[in-house]
């Protein structure tokens, strides 16, 4: 199993310990995931959500009793989930955009996308917030290797924002960005393509983002996006009046 603790600790939150006793409590335990406030703006968070994914739940009492025993200055909420189980669409789209593993694989993010539904074009636009949001942590972190991790977060926030509106304009719950890319006409698909290589290849994955000036360049891409989005928008909002003006006149 691979392990990623979160670059910015929750304030008085020691994750290892968490991540430990819980796996203490539930030998089973395939994956623990951060989501909500703390895993984008853990400064700013007042408690502590995680996702337990296992091969056989617990009762919760023993996952609640395990965070808190670990005497956390905040609140911790935990819930657990088997392969297979259904889950709520806007907890889905929280770990999907959000959410950082703090031991497991990816199967958690796996599970959700099945149940993240269609997003909205706010919430396109609030994961350009969470980019701000991450970039003001990135401001204030002293070590290096967690400012770049939260740079290249930030920079892969805003494509999120961009993936998000095009899965609105195209109606669909699937987030696959070289699907969804490939379903884009002329010229949103070049657009999305650029941003696709730029932000979440290029800057997130690679880490070549310009490191003379990033917040120029981080509020280049922001104004880039979010124009994305507003174009997006105003493409998908006149072809559901011409839909609802052709209906109106066939009846």
């Amino acid at each position: 199993m691979s392990i990623s603790i979160s670059p910015h600790p929750i304030a008085g939150v020691n994750l290892d310990e968490l991540v430990d006793a819980l796996r203490r409590a539930d030998p089973d335990i395939l994956e623990i995931v951060l989501f909500g406030s703390a895993a984008y703006a853990p400064d700013l968070a007042r408690d502590v959500d995680l996702i337990v994914m296992t091969r056989h739940k617990k009762e919760m009492d023993a996952y609640w009793d395990a965070a808190w025993s670990i005497n956390s200055p905040v609140d911790v909420d935990v819930i657990a989930r088997e392969p297979g189980d259904f889950w709520g669409k806007d907890i889905a789209l929280s770990v999907c955009a959000v959410g950082i593993s703090l031991y497991g694989n990816g199967l958690a993010r796996e599970e959700a996308q099945k149940y993240m539904g269609i997003p909205t074009i706010d919430r396109a636009r609030f994961m350009l917030h969470v980019g701000d949001e991450i970039l003001d942590l990135a401001h204030n972190e002293k070590d290096e290797a967690h400012r770049d991790e939260a740079y290249k977060t930030a920079f892969d926030r805003l494509f999120d924002g961009a993936r998000y509106a095009v899965m609105v304009y195209l109606g669909t719950d699937s987030n696959r960005w070289g699907q969804l890319r490939r379903q884009l006409p002329a010229p949103y698909e070049a657009r999305f393509h650029e941003i696709i290589n730029i932000l979440h290849i290029l800057y997130h994955y690679d880490g070549k983002y310009p490191k003379d000036d990033p917040d120029k360049e981080f509020y280049k891409w922001r104004a880039i996006v979010n124009q994305f989005i507003d174009d997006l928008e105003r493409e998908t909002q006149a072809r559901q009046a011409k839909s609802e003006n052709e209906e109106t006149q066939a009846e």
